[in-house]
């Protein structure tokens, strides 16, 4: 039996480190009351701004994993939520995957924390940690039978989420590697 999780191929594929554990699957986008702000306003409090950069963060991974399940590197959603090396890691690691005939499919489990927003007042980034518990996130051949045998994990993550022009997206992420939280 083969099990390899998506996340196991950032780290192979993309030289990735990865990081993170938690208990929070992502939906694919947040909810209604989880959405980032998509208009510009002056300022942003540090509740909101901790709501919202979350809210995005868990966006970036519904999207992942959404568009894992057929290696869609053109997802539109991927957009919404990342940009930057967040974005080219992300549809990096799926051309790798539809080039290599492989989908990823399961749940893939949050418990993301912000640790640091900046600048205090007016938060515009924050810093968020996370254990990406990838073990029910596995890797499949265009066939149904799992990529190899190899079990997913938890790993550490940590993310820069950035509010630019009033929008939140991630900005960079690494992860480290299997079993790191």
């Amino acid at each position: 039996m083969n099990r390899h999780t998506g996340a196991t191929v950032l780290v192979t594929g993309l030289s990735l480190v990865l990081t993170g554990c938690g208990s929070t699957p992502p939906n694919g986008a947040p909810h209604a009351s989880e959405a980032p702000s998509l208009i510009a306003t002056p300022t942003l409090t540090v509740s909101a701004a901790e709501r919202e950069g979350l809210a995005v963060y868990r966006g970036m991974w519904g999207a992942f994993v959404e568009a894992a399940k057929t290696s869609d590197p053109d997802a539109p959603d991927l957009r919404r939520y990342a940009s930057d090396n967040a974005l080219k890691l992300i549809v990096s690691s799926l051309y790798t995957n539809r080039d290599q005939g492989k989908v990823s499919k399961g749940p893939l489990v949050l418990d993301p924390k912000v640790t640091e927003l900046r600048p205090p007042n007016e938060p515009s980034e924050a810093t968020i940690l996370d254990c990406v518990d990838s073990t029910n996130w596995l890797e499949y051949k265009a066939s149904g039978e799992l990529w190899d045998d190899k079990p997913g994990s938890k790993h550490r993550t940590t993310a820069t989420v950035k509010r630019v022009d009033g929008v939140w997206k991630v900005s960079s992420f690494v992860l480290e590697g299997p079993a790191t939280c």
